[in-house]
């Protein structure tokens, strides 16, 4: 430890905070949510500050759990696969959770929302 005695008291060197760079991401999103499930979905910014085009992912939280440490969550970054969702395409809705009719809807009714924004 690096210490100094000056008129008999003790001083000890104060650590030197490392710089570091960041290099911070800008995003925008939109988030719906019902009893059993929460549909967050994001999209990046390019450096010179526009948006990628129809690009984005969706983050979906499953809360039919009673245990909230239970719940699950999945990831969605392929924007084909999602207008298949969108579109009833059977090979896109195959991939899909087990969700139930009724939470599906709520699924596409929020992924024609993204469509109409621009965003997939």
């Amino acid at each position: 430890m690096d210490r100094i005695e000056i008129n008999g008291v003790w001083y000890v060197k104060e650590a030197t905070k490392e710089h570091i760079e960041l290099d911070p991401t800008h995003y925008e999103g939109y988030v719906v949510e019902n009893d059993n499930f929460c549909f967050e979905a994001t999209r990046i910014f390019k450096d010179d500050g526009t948006p990628y085009d129809n690009c984005c992912d969706i983050e979906c939280t499953d809360k039919r759990s009673s245990d909230r440490k239970d719940w699950g969550t999945e990831h969605w970054d392929n924007n084909e696969w999602l207008r298949g969702v969108l579109e009833n395409n059977p090979e896109s809705m195959k991939e899909l959770p087990d969700m139930g009719i009724d939470n599906i809807q709520f699924l596409q009714t929020f992924l024609q929302y993204l469509t109409d924004k621009g965003w997939l």
